[in-house]
């Protein structure tokens, strides 16, 4: 308890984040010096790096969506040693002495999310506060669901910190395993506003698995779909989800929108070449985005996009067409923090919060009935 106190008086603090997102192709650590709180947070992004996630890791996890009780409790644990293992690789990589490190802000993998009920993420924090010598704060998204939100988005208090000066009304997409955005207005009095749209690169991520026979786990540069034919039909059916109509605050997961979503397609629509259907699953996740703008958000200007579907050529240039009246921007970087690392900044600022006591959710994005201090401290 010493050392949180300590920790707790510190100026600023050295704080890893670490982000293994629902589309299964990598694991975000971002270091970052951190001062100061809520607006006036000051960051200064020091080392990022991605690490893909293996083969055999990638297909644990998603045999862990259906997993017995045994082996998720083992899952929970290894994955804890592997997280640990990657923050010892990073700091070895770029020279900083473990003691060095002031604080870790682990996601965690999320197995499962019931929005406004539960959300479950694994990989155990004690096991990586105890390898790495370093308080980890976890648990993210359980304060505000007990505050009666949906545990989700939480990126949205960094999106507030990195754009709370613009001159217009802004639109910040994240486009990984699953598509979300944050609404920033450009009168502070007004709310933000933030939710999942629905699927992202989590249901494309399958097809091209079972397309290339476990060769390819992501359709690069969309290759695959390109070859493919739009098929208007199933792309109608589809946008008839019912998420797609719920008003926000709303979130989903996985299990909407994941392997079995794509079985479903497969098993459902045979005679659909598998290449038609990776195109038209393309389609669902621009049109379900620019739907979701155009049927919640107040006007706006400019979007920037940022996540894996920003590298997805043929996604973006569908926003694009679909949204002619916004100015689609992809999201480069800002202060230092770039497109891919901001998740994981984001948790590292949660996890530097949660230390000065500050609320972090924002209860016109999650629905919660009052803001809360999220994260739970795992000590060494």
């Amino acid at each position: 308890m010493d050392r949180l106190v300590k920790l707790g008086e510190k100026k600023s603090r050295l704080v890893l984040g670490l982000m293994s997102g629902t589309s299964l192709d990598g694991v975000d650590l971002a270091l970052s010096k951190l001062e100061g709180q809520g607006p006036g947070l000051k960051i200064k992004p020091l080392a990022f790096r991605t690490y893909p996630m293996p083969d055999h890791w990638r297909k644990r996890i998603q045999a862990a969506f259906k997993a017995d009780t045994e082996e998720l409790c083992r899952v929970h644990y290894d994955l804890g040693r592997y997280f640990a293992d990657l923050v010892t690789a990073l700091l070895k990589e770029i020279d900083l002495p473990l003691d060095k490190l002031d604080l870790i802000g682990s996601h965690g993998q999320t197995l499962f999310h019931v929005p406004g009920h539960s959300s479950l993420q694994i990989g155990e924090a004690d096991i990586i506060a105890q390898r790495t010598r370093t308080p980890v704060i976890f648990d993210f998204r359980a304060a505000d669901i007990a505050a009666g939100g949906q545990g989700a988005p939480l990126v949205s208090y960094l999106d507030q910190i990195l754009f709370q000066n613009e001159s217009e009304n802004i639109v910040l997409l994240n486009i990984g395993g699953l598509s979300n955005l944050t609404f920033l207005p450009k009168e502070s009095q007004d709310p933000t506003l933030a939710f999942d749209t629905g699927p992202g690169n989590a249901i494309l991520n399958e097809l091209a698995e079972i397309i290339t026979d476990g060769e390819l786990s992501y359709d690069r540069d969309g290759l695959i779909a390109q070859k493919g034919k739009l098929n208007h039909g199933l792309l109608e059916e589809l946008l008839k989800e019912d998420y797609f109509a719920m008003p926000p605050p709303k979130s989903t997961g996985r299990e909407l929108f994941g392997k079995r979503y794509t079985q479903e397609q497969l098993k459902n629509h045979p005679e659909i070449p598998k290449e038609d259907l990776m195109r038209s699953l393309v389609s669902l996740v621009s049109q379900s985005i620019s739907q979701s703008i155009k049927r919640f958000l107040p006007e706006t200007g400019r979007m920037l996009i940022s996540g894996g579907g920003s590298h997805h050529p043929l996604l973006i240039l569908e926003i694009k067409e679909q949204l002619p009246e916004i100015k689609v921007e992809i999201f480069e970087e800002i202060g230092g923090i770039t497109a891919d690392s901001k998740e994981a900044v984001a948790f590292s600022v949660l996890a530097h919060e949660r230390i000065n006591g500050t609320p972090t959710n924002l209860p016109s994005a999650t629905g919660a009935k009052r803001k809360v201090v999220l994260g739970k401290i795992a000590l060494p």
